[in-house]
């Protein structure tokens, strides 16, 4: 079925970019992940949003007919959201933690799942998952690519920042390094539900363009 093709492709290319990042093997501290490896993502967007677009012109996919039954969490948004942590966990099996029997299972048993459903997926809104905050973000994607790019990386700085957490006492962490974890999570959490929203937004506007 194209449409799956398409987001297998989307997998594979996800797998490549995390080879390319600087993701070490061991949990590093908020800095590291907030600091060097953000900013990486950050200085390769233009040229990895450029290939994304690449690889839809070579498989566009079909607008599924429109159903009336009710999708519940199933929109593009929260889907892509859920891709990209899975993909992240394969990696991370795969890489840190020198399992790839257990990282192949995870694609077969959910990753699998998930790309069909996006490859069935009908308009719907992820802005359900918006939260009540004063908390101001200037995230943007003026593109599907664009907003793949940033939930796929935004969700790797969020796992790689919270990993350091589930070694640590975080009850021993000093108060101002304390601080600086629930900082970072607040708004790289609203920066994360701002791009679940643009992903809906920017994917259907692609669809209906074709």
């Amino acid at each position: 079925m194209k449409n799956i093709e398409y987001f297998n492709y989307l997998a594979t290319y996800s797998r490549i970019l995390l080879d390319s990042l600087p993701i070490e093997k061991t949990p590093q501290p908020l800095d590291y992940a907030v600091g060097m490896l953000y900013e990486e993502v950050k200085k390769n967007k233009e040229k990895e949003v450029e290939k994304l677009i690449g690889l839809w012109s070579q498989k566009t996919i079909i607008k599924q007919t429109e159903n009336t039954s009710g999708i519940g969490l199933n929109t593009i948004g929260m889907l892509t959201d859920r891709f990209t942590i899975l993909l992240i966990k394969e990696w991370c099996l795969r890489n840190k933690s020198n399992n790839p029997q257990k990282a192949d299972e995870l694609f077969e048993s959910q990753t699998k799942d998930i790309i069909a459903c996006l490859a069935n997926s009908v308009p719907g809104n992820s802005a359900i998952n918006s939260k009540i905050t004063n908390i101001k973000t200037d995230t943007k994607a003026s593109s599907w690519e664009e907003a793949f790019y940033g939930m796929l990386t935004i969700n790797l700085v969020l796992w790689e920042s919270q990993e350091v957490l589930y070694i640590k006492d975080i009850s021993l962490l000093p108060p101002e390094e304390l601080r600086g974890y629930i900082h970072w999570f607040a708004h790289g959490n609203m920066e994360r539900n701002v791009l679940m929203e643009l992903c809906e937004i920017r994917y259907w506007e692609k669809i209906n363009k074709q």
